[in-house]
């Protein structure tokens, strides 16, 4: 195989599928299998049409909120005429509107129409979302919308998804045979550093209404008017179909001692930032898949707090990562157990170093390797040698 297409969204935009993205391209880049790489990523403002990165191209060809864009997809690749297209996406990468998605989610079956082997990696699915909780209109219709489109997306030549319970729930669901179960793995380096003498917790997300944010500050309130060595840090962005959402929540409840805000992280302070941090706390109150910050924590040997969701305690089961859990919505749960693991260094060091262990079964080598057997049966399924 001499030429492989990546369609993903791409930093400097902050996203947890263009995360993946970008370091699982890295991975591939560097593993030497292919002569020349292609990112199809989404345009921003701040990045310029066209990147050369070490051993792979970025090509700035789609803009989200846009519904041309499996169009433009189409001609890219049939210029390009890559041996294989591997898809990194989730189900609102293309925009903020249904349509949007929709058609954007389109591109796989069209570029398998192309005679191209296709590859997709879909890092949610609509039966394991509440649609309500994530702020959805018209949850039926979305629905159903849904279902359409992941029956399109089931017509790629293998559709990749990184927990076994979507696995399962597609087989049920859709009779799908064509299925392949990738874990989400370490895209950083594992690796455990020194707890801080710091009691500072960490919530790293794309931020919208159901991450728990606003819950999150009312509980660092109440733990610092008993001890007020604490310390927060809120990090991230905004999801992109929430525009101005931190603003919001900052505006909304004002500014508060002992909360440090970064917006805008760039990707070589990430290890600094969980380095930073004591616990990691992650809030929301409905969830959209795999969660890219448990294993991003757990890589920096760092202990979870959640809230107990199908996915994320699915992530757990999986993977055999330590999260701490407590029931969906239980508030004064999350407030004493968080209070509870920021006064006992040991055992976060202990929960760390075990997750740390574990990611290391898990790098960005090993999981590199098993995309690239799946491109190259895709090929096969092909007759493309």
């Amino acid at each position: 195989m001499t030429k492989l297409a990546i369609v993903s969204p791409f930093p400097p935009e902050i996203s947890g599928v263009g995360q993946y993205g970008s370091r699982v391209a890295e991975g591939l880049a560097h593993s030497g299998h292919f002569e020349q790489m292609r990112v199809f990523a989404n345009q921003t403002s701040n990045a310029p049409a066209l990147e050369h990165h070490n051993g792979f191209v970025v090509q700035r060809a789609w803009r989200r909120n846009h519904l041309a864009n499996a169009g433009i997809l189409m001609r890219e690749l049939r210029q390009w005429q890559p041996d294989a297209v591997w898809f990194n996406i989730g189900l609102a990468s293309f925009g903020r509107t249904r349509l949007q998605n929709f058609l954007g989610l389109s591109a796989p079956l069209l570029t398998r129409s192309l005679g191209l082997p296709t590859v997709v990696t879909l890092h949610e699915i609509f039966e394991a979302s509440n649609l309500r909780l994530l702020g959805a209109v018209n949850g039926r219709l979305t629905y159903l919308g849904g279902q359409v489109a992941t029956r399109l997306l089931l017509q790629a030549d293998i559709v990749c998804l990184t927990l076994r319970a979507y696995v399962q729930i597609f087989q049920k669901q859709y009779q799908a045979h064509n299925l392949a179960h990738v874990p989400h793995g370490a895209f950083d380096a594992p690796g455990f550093t020194p707890l801080p003498d710091e009691k500072r917790i960490l919530m790293f997300a794309m931020h919208a209404p159901y991450k728990g944010l606003p819950e999150l500050l009312d509980i660092f309130r109440q733990l610092r008017a008993d001890d007020p060595s604490i310390r927060l840090t809120v990090a991230g962005s905004d999801h992109h179909r929430f525009p101005g959402y931190l603003n919001q929540v900052r505006e909304a409840l004002g500014e508060s001692p002992g909360v440090e805000w970064r917006v805008g992280v760039p990707e070589n302070e990430v290890p600094g930032l969980f380095a930073s941090a004591r616990v990691v706390a992650l809030p929301c109150i409905a969830t959209t898949g795999a969660s890219s910050i448990i294993h991003r924590a757990s890589a920096h040997g760092r202990p979870v707090l959640a809230y107990n969701h199908d996915d994320l305690r699915a992530v757990a089961d999986e993977e055999n990562l330590h999260v701490e859990f407590v029931p969906q919505g239980d508030r004064n749960a999350f407030a004493r157990q968080l209070r509870d693991l920021l006064k006992d260094p040991a055992r976060c060091e202990t929960i760390g170093r075990e997750n740390v262990a574990v990611m290391r079964t898990m790098t960005l080598a090993v999981t590199c390797q098993r995309y690239i057997q799946l491109f190259e049966r895709a090929t096969a399924l092909n007759g493309v040698l």
